[in-house]
Order: structure tokens, then sequence, then C-alpha cells
């Protein structure tokens, strides 16, 4: 009798097992790859029927990239990549789905290969200058060949939210990954010639989720840069400690009189 119900029991295990896999199958599958169409297989940092605007045939609604916000861009405003180009930008209905918000500018527009830098703009977004309240990061959309902000514990963007935004001079700019070679507890270091041995070098991150437009990597920890001088190494680290994770990659850019951005 005991055989019987031992037989069972492992049955009934094996079930929940496979049931488990399945539905961790399944998340993979529904964050990783677009059910809507089969042409378009994309990361993106929410689920999938939220990644697109609400087009009939799945596409992006070109009507969503204009800027019906109050921000008011500055900078350069063109697609020159010697130049900086700043701009802010204001969540809306129109141009947000879920926990990330669409950026619309020349200078990155269709370029899954920009590098990127986003940070809460502060009082301008109607919060009355309170702390935004998300660790946030950018990430390139191939089926809308748009750029986001997006918050990395997946909490809806609220309309109203307001970003200031950087695309570095190319000069001035590289992406950085966490590596096994390069990282080290919660920090991962940078070896390019615009830090090394530059303690004095004004260093702005922001996370990015996908460079090149392909799969990517979470890391909701505030991040911060530290110069190791017994390196001559700067570092991106978890202000909180947390361990970096494999894979997590962020938009780096150097200069000397700017404020760091992170």
């Amino acid at each position: 009798m005991l055989g019987r119900y031992a037989k069972a029991g492992v049955l009934v295990l094996a079930f929940v097992v496979l049931a488990v896999e399945a539905y961790l199958l399944y998340e993979y599958y529904d964050r990783y790859y677009d059910r809507s169409t089969a042409a378009s297989s994309v990361a993106a940092p929410e689920e999938a029927t939220r990644r697109y605007a609400s087009g009939s045939d799945g596409s992006a609604d070109p009507s969503m990239f204009e800027d019906t916000g109050p921000g008011t861009a500055r900078g350069t405003g063109d697609a020159n990549p010697a130049d900086e180009t700043t701009f802010f930008h204001t969540a809306t209905d129109e141009n947000s789905r879920g926990d990330y918000t669409y950026l619309s500018d020349p200078s990155i527009d269709g370029d899954p290969n920009a590098v990127v830098l986003a940070e809460p703009s502060l009082g301008r977004g109607g919060d009355g200058g309170l702390a935004y309240g998300h660790n946030v990061g950018v990430w390139f959309e191939p089926g809308a060949k748009k750029w986001a902000v997006f918050n990395q514990d997946r909490v809806a963007v609220r309309p109203g939210a307001a970003f200031e935004v950087v695309v570095p001079r190319r000069s001035d700019r590289f992406v950085q990954r966490a590596e096994l070679p390069n990282t080290f507890g919660n920090s991962t270091y940078l070896d390019n010639p615009l830090t090394n041995g530059e303690p004095d070098a004004v260093v702005s991150v922001t996370q990015n989720w996908n460079p090149g437009g392909g799969g990517g990597v979470y890391n909701d920890h505030p991040v911060g840069v530290v110069y190791d001088e017994d390196v001559e190494k700067w570092a991106v680290y978890n202000e909180d400690d947390a361990p970096m994770p494999n894979g997590a990659a962020f938009n780096v850019a150097v200069s000397g009189d700017a404020e760091p951005a992170r």
C-alpha cells in the first residue's frame, strides 16, 4: 500500500515540476518574443502584448512619437554625430506603453547603436520635485525603431513623468557590458582610453537594456560610478551592493566639465 502511495506521490511531484517548467518557458517566450508578428522576434522590457502601438497590423503608430508634452528641446537638435544633443521628454498616454515611454529625436531614431543617456527631470512633470521612485534605463525597440526610457521594476510610466535625455558626441561615448573578466561583486570595471587613468573625468552612465536591439538584462538597482586608484580605472557599481548581473549593459559618456547623470 505504501509503495502505491509513494508512486502516486512521485507522479504528482513530476507533474508539478513539468507544470512549473512549462510556466517558466511561457514567461520567457512571452517576455522575449512578440506573439503578434511572426516576422519580428524582439525583446521588450514589458509583456509582448504592450510592446507595440495599437495599430491594426501590430506596427507602431507614427502619431505616438509626436512631441505632445511640455518638454522643451535644447542642444543641437539635429542628427550630426559630432555634436551633443540634449532634450527633455515628457511621457504621455500617446507615447507610452506600460513600463516604457518612447523617445523621438533625429539623432537617435532608427539607430539601435545610438548611445542614449536619460534620467528623471524633477520638477518638470508636475511632481513638485519629488523623487521619481524608480530605477530607469533605456532600450531600443526594433519594431518601432525607437529608443525608450523604461522603469527597471516594470511599473507603468505615469503620464507627465519627465526625463532629461542626452545623446553624447560620438567621440565621448561607449557601451559597457558586464562580463566575467570585468565584473567583481557589485561592480563592472570600464576599460576604455576615455576613462583609463583619468581620475578627473566626469563619467555619466545610463543602463542600456539591449545594446544593438537584441535581448537584454534587467538590473533594478541604483547605479553610480567610482574611480579605483589601485587599478586606475572607473567602475559602474550597484549602490545598494547588489551583485552586478552578467550581461548588464551601460551607456557611458565622458567629459571634463559636465555634471554626472545617473
